[in-house]
């Protein structure tokens, strides 16, 4: 059990560590993800004795890789800005890829899902222990 200012500043720590391991390990598309991270101090009287952290739900399929139903139009946005740079085709034709590899990486998804991104396991195995060591603990 800690007090309300040391349950707030790892609340806040853990939310930060959270946040940065998204962004410099994923890469960020729309920050929806980001910006839906948040702690919450649970007590028992006036002590706090645990602290709780919620995001989107999708989280889950980025965490653990699990298949997630996807249609073509959620990630055609993604492929245009993230796989077609690099295609030199223009127009109509480009347009015409984007939708294919959409349509493709949709239905992937939708079976296998994405490769784990175990982002919140890895922050509270590698970052927790500095953060509780940082407030004392």
């Amino acid at each position: 059990m800690v007090d309300e200012q040391t349950g707030h500043t790892i609340g806040l720590l853990l939310v930060e560590a959270l946040k940065d391991k998204l962004t410099k390990e994923h890469g960020k598309f729309s920050g929806r993800l980001q910006s839906s991270i948040q702690y919450k101090l649970i007590y028992d009287g006036e002590e706090v004795t645990n602290i709780e952290i919620s995001m989107e739900d999708y989280a889950e399929y980025l965490e653990f890789g699990t298949p997630n139903p996807t249609t073509p139009e959620e990630i055609l946005d993604w492929v245009k800005k993230k796989i077609m740079p690099g295609v030199k085709v223009t127009g109509k034709e480009r347009i015409k890829q984007a939708e294919g590899i959409a349509k493709s990486l949709a239905a992937h998804i939708t079976k296998y899902g994405p490769r784990p991104f175990p982002f919140i396991r890895e922050t509270i195995n590698n970052d927790l222990p500095g953060i509780m060591a940082s407030v004392g603990l």
